[in-house]
């Protein structure tokens, strides 16, 4: 529009000289300014929402300069368009001005100039919703997250986009922020779960809302660019400003800064956030069963006369498996899709839970009573139950020699951890265990390098780490031992235990 006039704005700044401003708020939710030109005429120009400049103005100013009176039906006709647009999503902003005299006090309120204003008109503004946003609200919705818009435009276009974006929905309530004001925390309780706009709020009806939702024991998120949104973006448990037009206060008040002002971005970050919690329970179900598996056998075998049957060399590579290899092969694990399907965990969420215990349980019984038979499980003649052809090496360790029997042991209980590391990566009732595992490279990887080293240690390590080599039919058995672990997983997997919310709607939505 200002292209079409061909005004030179430099020259219009040159003309008219700025006295005074009263700048735009977002409980006036308008502004104005007060300019002298070159002959000294001194005029106030004000802008701002269209249903509050509008109801102000006295007479309309007509393109050819004429002047009618803003009676009651003009006044219902002009508020009438400016729905009619508001309903299309966009939003209005209304122009007026007034002649004022150079000695006026420019330090009252803008309240006191605004009396026979002359209406100048109005334009409609849209500000395109981008395209991944209804799908992404879609995604969040079903991850259990609730989606609300507070915004500053009027109820008629913020309903309009909310309706757009998949926010609003039928039973949706459409909240004005003077409206919000006026209510009590009681009655906002009572219509939060259907709350789905606030409409014409401030910066303090954010930060209410945010506080009374939070304190409802509900985990909140908060988007926010301005400075006065840091209140509300402090208060939140996640704080989100946005990278490009966020505010360095904003950004400063939040816990993540989402670069791209995408709402997309979100999405994303709950499906990190997510994987990341996953991938923590995922090492310790994996680490707590070799810790109780390795400390079990341990004290069985040291008050029975057998000694602790891994030496400290084979306990240090025992536990740079257990914490350094096992951490990067299942802390590196992918977000998936699948993810966004599952409630959110909330407060109480336990970062162990009966699922785990019960897959924690089941391998450390397994790989106990294996250990130990392995240990113990030997004829009058002292020649091994399960494996032909092997001695008891009680004789030989007590004199601090190697032997088979001592290595099998060492070798089994490796490759036990190596198979259920596989298992370990699900912390659900889910029963393919290799669902994805080629997603990640680095578990696999990382699982090649145990075996290797591994097969070096038993085949080479000799004295130094007290191993004896073996045949292919003792490594043979070895990993059939130890493969159990695999099948025994899915076995496990099929004892019903308590689930927590989250894991029930999961169970769900797999039925």
């Amino acid at each position: 529009m200002a292209r079409k006039l061909d005004p030179n704005y430099l020259d219009i700044k040159e003309d008219y000289k700025l006295i005074h401003k009263w700048g735009f708020n977002s409980d006036r939710k308008r502004m104005a300014c007060v300019v002298r030109n070159r002959e000294g005429d001194v005029r106030m120009y004000l802008k701002g929402a269209a249903e509050v400049v509008i109801p102000k103005c006295t007479y309309i100013v007509h393109p050819d300069r004429s002047v009618s009176p803003m009676d009651k039906k003009t006044l219902e006709e002009t508020l009438a368009y400016v729905e009619s647009v508001a309903k299309l999503g966009l939003r209005t902003l209304a122009f007026a001005y007034k002649d004022l005299t150079p000695d006026d006090n420019w330090s009252t309120d803008l309240e006191t100039f605004e009396t026979r204003l002359g209406f100048v008109g109005v334009v409609a503004i849209e500000d395109p919703i981008r395209p991944s946003v209804p799908d992404s609200v879609l995604a969040c919705q079903k991850a259990g997250i609730f989606v609300r818009m507070i915004t500053g435009d009027n109820a008629i276009t913020a309903a309009k986009i909310a309706t757009d974006c998949h926010i609003l929905t039928t039973n949706g309530i459409v909240l004005e922020g003077p409206q919000f004001e006026k209510m009590s925390d009681r009655e906002l309780l009572d219509i939060l779960p259907n709350l789905q706009v606030l409409a014409r709020s401030t910066p303090a009806h954010k930060y209410r809302l945010v506080s009374l939702i939070r304190d409802s024991g509900e985990v909140v998120a908060v988007t926010g660019d301005g400075t006065n949104d840091a209140p509300a973006l402090s208060a939140a448990d996640v704080g989100l400003a946005m990278g490009i037009a966020g505010t360095e206060v904003a950004k400063q008040a939040a816990d993540i800064i989402i670069l791209d002002d995408n709402f997309a971005s979100i999405v994303k970050s709950v499906m990190w956030g997510r994987c990341v919690f996953d991938n923590v329970r995922k090492f310790l179900q994996f680490q707590i069963t070799v810790n109780v598996a390795a400390l079990a056998i341990a004290f069985v075998g040291a008050i029975t006369g057998y000694g602790t049957p891994l030496n400290s060399i084979q306990l240090l590579w025992v536990n740079l498996i257990m914490d350094t290899l096992a951490a990067l092969a299942l802390g590196t694990e992918k977000p998936t899709e699948e993810l966004l399907l599952r409630k959110p965990y909330g407060r109480t969420g336990k970062l162990i839970t009966w699922i785990m215990w019960r897959n924690i349980i089941g391998q450390s019984l397994y790989q106990i009573i294996i250990l130990a038979f392995l240990l113990y499980g030997f004829d009058e003649h002292q020649n091994h139950l399960l494996i032909p052809g092997v001695k008891n090496g009680r004789e030989a360790f007590d004199n601090g020699d190697s032997s088979v029997h001592y290595t099998i042991i060492f070798n089994v209980f490796v490759f036990c951890q190596v198979f259920n590391e596989i298992n370990s990566r699900k912390v659900t009732n889910e029963m393919n265990v290799f669902k994805g595992i080629f997603t990640n490279p680095l578990f696999g990887i990382i699982l090649s390098f145990i075996v290797f080293v591994q097969v070096m240690i038993v085949q080479f390590g000799g004295a130094a780490v007290k191993t004896v080599p073996l045949d292919w039919q003792q490594w043979l058995i070895c990993i059939a031992i130890a493969f159990f672990t695999i099948p025994l997983g899915f076995l496990i997997r099929l004892i019903r235990v308590p689930l927590e919310p989250w894991e029930e709607e999961e169970e769900v939505l797999k039925l």
